[in-house]
């Protein structure tokens, strides 16, 4: 056994704790850094669309197909619409919020396996549109085309 004096303990317990909080912190990041993780997705690739409520349109899964009231898609462009929201990835948090932001529609999500629903909020600010996740206050700047990908004039 080794022998120390009581203060020697004492350094050794505290470069013990020192190096075990630097694993405990570190190697979770440096471990997330190094995996090539695919960005977040809208919604979740282990969660079904159930429905989407806009403030005038609704579009509801009706059996295996999809119904729109009132109806302003034809059958493609309500496919096409949808598989935009099932793949659209979720761009990075954005630090900051946006400056003078003017609240264009929102959008009402719902999920299965979700007892409520999730509420989007878009945004423009400048030349940028902005998607705001109310539930989570969190702000998303999207990219250039997106917001007419997911949001299309007829529904805003």
């Amino acid at each position: 056994m080794i022998r120390l004096s009581q203060k020697g303990w004492n350094n050794v317990m505290i470069y013990t704790v020192v190096i075990l909080v630097a694993l405990f912190v570190g190697l979770p990041e440096y471990v997330k850094q190094t995996r090539n993780e695919p960005q977040p997705q809208l919604i979740s690739s282990s969660q079904v669309l159930l429905a989407l409520h806009f403030p005038k349109h609704q579009i509801e899964r009706a059996g295996p197909s999809w119904r729109s009231q009132p109806a302003v898609f034809n059958e493609a462009q309500l496919s096409t619409l949808l598989q935009h929201w099932q793949q659209a990835s979720l761009p990075e948090k954005s630090p900051l919020n946006p400056i003078n932001p003017v609240l264009v529609t929102e959008v009402s999500v719902w999920l299965t396996g979700k007892p409520a629903r999730q509420r989007w909020q878009l945004y423009q600010a400048g030349q940028y549109y902005w998607l705001k996740a109310v539930d989570a206050d969190s702000w998303y700047r999207l990219p250039e085309g997106q917001a007419d990908l997911l949001f299309p004039s007829v529904l805003r």
